[in-house]
Order: structure tokens, then C-alpha cells, then sequence
């Protein structure tokens, strides 16, 4: 009965540690979901691999500042997005637009399995030209031979 009850409140010690831990994607409650939908599509300065909804650098915490002022202010969207361009450039951006250099880097896989698909067909139909030479040179006279030499008694088991 001892060893049970022990199980039991183990159990609810686990439960309430569990039901405990913070949720982590709900923002803090001094910024709307908006701010924090904003600042997930931009990078963080100065941190790596983060985006300013995430980061807790000082300049991350005054971009998420700076979008609820904006937001207070009656700006789309799309202006504090091009706000943050015009401050730091596309690499601000997560998902950067389709032109100039970025268009090479979407393109560029495309590319290189293209190239890697035309080596492969030239080599390949290299390898079929020369094996069908190969066999056109063999001669009536040597074809026969070779099929005497296999039928002969001497090659059967």
C-alpha cells in the first residue's frame, strides 16, 4: 500500500512539473501575436539562426519595440517589413524576394542537375556508339568460327 501511494504522488509530482513549464510558443503578454508574427520573419541582427521573435538580444527585444509602435501607428505588415529593408537590406528578411543574386542561388540546384543530366547522357550515349562499333566489327567469318568453336563437342559438358 506504502510502495502505491509513493508511485502515486511520484506521478502527480511529474503532472504538475509537466503542466508547469511555460508554453513555449505564446508570446509575452506585453506584445500582441501580431508583433511576434512580424518579427518571426526577420532575422536577428546579431544572433545566429534566430529570428527576432525568438531572440533575446537587446536589439532583437527593440526591433519587437519598434514593429508594436508601428503596428500602434497603423502600418501594415508589408511597411514595417520594408522599414526593416530599408535599415538592413534583404538579409534582414527570412524568406529574401526572387531577384539579382538570390534568383541565382534558387536557380543554381536546378542547374547543376540539369549539367549533371546532360554528362550523364552524353557519356552514356558515348558508351552505346562504341559498343555498337565494337560489335559491327567482328566479321562473317569470325562470327562463324566463334559459333563452331562453342557447338563443338569438345566445349560440351
Amino acid at each position: 500500500m506504502r510502495r502505491a501511494s509513493t508511485w502515486w504522488l511520484g506521478g502527480l509530482l511529474l503532472l504538475a512539473l509537466a503542466l508547469a513549464q511555460p508554453s513555449p510558443n505564446t508570446p509575452p503578454p506585453d506584445f500582441s501575436p501580431e508583433v511576434f508574427k512580424i518579427a518571426g520573419q526577420l532575422r536577428c541582427p546579431v544572433c545566429q539562426g534566430e529570428s527576432a521573435a525568438e531572440s533575446n538580444a537587446g536589439i532583437a527585444v527593440e526591433m519587437r519595440r519598434i514593429i508594436a509602435e508601428q503596428l500602434a501607428q497603423g502600418k501594415s505588415e508589408a511597411e514595417i517589413r520594408a522599414f526593416f529593408v530599408q535599415r538592413y537590406g534583404d538579409w534582414i528578411l527570412y524568406e529574401p524576394p526572387v531577384r539579382g543574386l538570390t534568383l541565382w542561388v534558387w536557380l543554381s540546384p536546378l542547374l547543376g542537375l540539369g549539367l549533371l543530366g546532360f554528362g550523364l547522357w552524353r557519356y552514356l550515349a558515348r558508351v552505346r556508339a562504341r559498343a555498337l562499333t565494337t560489335a559491327s566489327d567482328v566479321s562473317e567469318e569470325e562470327i562463324a568460327r566463334l559459333e563452331t568453336e562453342l557447338q563443338s563437342p569438345e566445349r560440351q559438358p
